[in-house]
C-alpha cells in the first residue's frame, strides 16, 4: 500500500513539471541507457572525442548570461531526477555526459571535468569523478568534486582558446 501512495505522489509531482521539461525526462531516460553502455562497450579514448575540445587538465570556466545560468541549472535538476529512476547506473559521468548533451542542444557554453583522487591504500582502486560548469558554477557532479584533482577538461567544440 506505501508502495503506492508513494507512486502516485511521484506522479503527482512529475504531472506538475513544465511541459518542456517533461520532454527532457522523456528524451534523457533512453538517451542515459545509451551513454551508460556505450561506457561500458567504448574504449575511453574512443569516447571522450565526444565530449567536445580536449583541455588537458585546465580547471577552466564560461562567461554565461543569467537566462543560461538558470537554464542549465534547470537541466541539472532534471538529469539528477531522470538518472534517480533509471534500472542502469547513472553515476556522475552519465550525468555529466548528458548535462552537456543539452547545453550543447539550447548553445549554453560549459566545461565537462574529469578528476581523480589517489588513494594511499594499494589494494584501493583510483576513484575518479566527473562533474559539468556553467560559468562558475557546478551544474552537476558538484557533490565532492573539490576534492578531486581535474585529469582533463572538455569544452564545446566552437570554442578557441
Amino acid at each position: 500500500m506505501k508502495g503506492i501512495i508513494l507512486a502516485v505522489k511521484k506522479l503527482r509531482s512529475a504531472w506538475r513539471l513544465p511541459l518542456r521539461e517533461k520532454l527532457w525526462i522523456v528524451f534523457l531516460y533512453p538517451i542515459s541507457g545509451v551513454i551508460r553502455a556505450a561506457l561500458i562497450v567504448v574504449p575511453f579514448r574512443v569516447l571522450s572525442r565526444g565530449f567536445g575540445q580536449h583541455r588537458l587538465n585546465r580547471t577552466l570556466s564560461t562567461l554565461v548570461s543569467e537566462p543560461q545560468k538558470l537554464l542549465a541549472w534547470r537541466i541539472g535538476r532534471i538529469v539528477e531526477l531522470t538518472a534517480r529512476y533509471t534500472p542502469w547506473e547513472s553515476k556522475c559521468l552519465v550525468q555529466a555526459v548528458m548535462v552537456r548533451l543539452m547545453c550543447r542542444l539550447y548553445h549554453i557554453p560549459y566545461v565537462l571535468h574529469i578528476g581523480a583522487l589517489l588513494t594511499h591504500n594499494k589494494d584501493e582502486p583510483m576513484k575518479a569523478h566527473a562533474w559539468v560548469k556553467v560559468g562558475p558554477w557546478v551544474v552537476v557532479g558538484g557533490d565532492g568534486h573539490r576534492a578531486f584533482a581535474v585529469v582533463g577538461s572538455w569544452v564545446p567544440p566552437a570554442w578557441v582558446l
